[in-house]
């Protein structure tokens, strides 16, 4: 499951580095249910490889430096003009 969302993320910010001069997009808009089994993922992550989670930091509410949201309107990327670019998963 995160294989592909992770994969799919990653994929997307790569690409708006690339064609927005490195410029960081709004933030990534995910379902209730992406967002709940993204975060799964990375804590079974962190846990494995005892990387210790920094929870008072909100990491959840971030990806990479991306401000993270729940929104019923699907996975997306908010690019930095404010266009919404669907993410598959």
């Amino acid at each position: 499951f995160m294989e592909n969302i992770y994969d799919s993320m990653i994929g997307a910010l790569r690409e708006h580095w690339k064609v927005n001069k490195n410029a960081y997009p709004q933030r990534f808009e995910l379902t209730q249910s992406t967002f709940d089994g993204l975060l799964a993922d990375r804590r079974l992550v962190n846990e494995t490889m005892n990387y210790p989670l920094n929870l008072k930091n909100g990491y959840e509410k971030e990806f990479l430096g991306v401000p993270v949201a729940v929104s019923a309107e699907g996975n997306a990327m908010v690019a930095v003009d404010g266009t919404r670019m669907p993410l598959s998963s």
